[in-house]
């Protein structure tokens, strides 16, 4: 390939330190949170126990699966710009195999989740969907999307680890070449995906944008983790001689950009419901806006997920600034579990979101960070052999 090092460069390692071990700890000390929330949220109001449990497994799937998506992106478009920070990506989007067994209670008892699993007999409309929301169809897209991101993990991220040992760079010229087909096979099941796990809790309702939406904040959050370890990493001194203040500014670019998207996406699907003003359509806000333990996530959530965001990284000098950057990527993370909950929750109840769902959020948080703290020892932290890495080191951001 034309973009070729042609200089030795030792590969940084983070096996056993500080960091780490620090990252390890306090995953042990959200899982004993989580634990005790959903303890008694079980013994308390099961119903709470399943919600809380599908916002969190679609919270680490989310960005799991978006992480190797924006791996295979970044090949496809050949971003060398990323080279020196693309790894640190594809260690979150190592959690992905892990996740994928959560999806395992969904699938073997839909109908702890899914109210329309018990009406498809006696509910006139979800009756015309029955095609759609047939248990066992159900289940079977869900094992598909399952094989589908587990086949694209298992291509794109193997064939980048591999790159490290090998001696030419027919691992990456395999991604370059395959990048277009898995991005595409990504965009088709995540929007299924995205249906069949959060939208279909509505079941009477239905919106042609949703797909989108879901990916618009999956993305944003994806980047906010990957912006957050890169910062946390370089400024603790581990990776000051790969990731650069330019690259700082290319992750910042992308946070800002992401999130103007969200909010059109967002603005563009509640226009369209509002203004039309159909029933079938306007069921989904009304129950979320027109109820007082709801409404407010609803008024908070574009000011997290744009307000702040946009302000905070509005000057070129901030997205250069790491305490700016390590505010806006925890925002827009935060985020995207509050647009979760306003989304999963009040398909179950009217309970608003209590301790409990920040406890049980936290247990989550605990398993996705225990697991990435594996995932970081896993292989180097830079792809030293990438053939961009060079024009990552060198290049500077506009």
């Amino acid at each position: 390939m034309s973009h070729g090092n042609n200089f030795e460069l030792t590969a940084p390692t983070l096996r056993g330190t500080p960091v780490v071990r620090t990252l390890r700890r306090a995953a042990l000390l959200l899982l004993a949170i989580g634990a005790l929330g959903a303890v008694v949220t079980a013994l308390s109001a099961p119903h709470r126990l399943a919600a809380n449990y599908l916002v969190g497994v679609a919270f680490l799937l989310n960005i799991a699966a978006t992480a190797t998506f924006f791996s295979a992106l970044l090949f496809l478009v050949h971003a060398g710009w990323s080279a020196s920070v693309r790894r640190l990506g594809e260690f979150v989007a190592g959690l992905l195999p892990w996740v994928l067994l959560g999806l395992l209670p969904i699938i073997v008892v839909p109908g702890s989740f899914y109210h329309w699993t018990h009406e498809l007999h006696t509910d006139a409309l979800i009756a015309q969907k029955s095609w759609y929301l047939d248990p066992w169809f159900f289940r079977a897209r869900l094992v598909l999307y399952a094989l589908l991101w587990l086949g694209m993990y298992r291509f794109v991220i193997g064939n980048s680890l591999r790159q490290d040992e090998a001696e030419d760079y027919a691992p990456t010229l395999r991604n370059v070449r395959s990048a277009g087909v898995w991005v595409l096979i990504y965009a088709l099941s995540f929007t299924f995906a995205a249906v069949d796990l959060l939208m279909t809790l509505e079941a009477h309702w239905y919106s042609t944008i949703f797909g989108v939406y879901i990916f618009a904040g999956s993305f944003v959050a994806t980047l906010g983790v990957i912006t957050l370890l890169a910062v946390v990493l370089r400024e603790q001194g581990y990776l000051r001689d790969f990731i650069t203040v330019e690259r700082y500014h290319d992750l910042g670019k992308l946070v800002f950009a992401f999130s103007i998207f969200w909010a059109y996406i967002a603005f563009s699907q509640y226009m369209l419901i509002w203004y039309g003003n159909l029933p079938e359509e306007t069921v989904y806000f009304l129950k979320r806006m027109g109820r007082a333990e709801w409404q407010w996530i609803g008024i908070v959530l574009p000011i997290v997920r744009f307000a702040l965001p946009f302000a905070l990284l509005l000057r070129r000098d901030a997205k250069r600034n790491p305490a700016i950057l390590l505010t806006a990527s925890t925002i827009v993370v935060l985020g995207h579990y509050l647009d979760l909950a306003w989304i999963v929750l009040p398909a179950f109840g009217r309970d608003g979101l209590g301790w409990q769902e920040v406890a049980i959020f936290a247990g989550f948080v605990g398993i996705g960070a225990g697991m990435l703290s594996f995932q970081l020892e896993r292989a180097p932290a830079v792809a030293v052999r990438d053939p961009y890495l060079r024009e990552s080191l060198e290049t500077t951001s506009g």
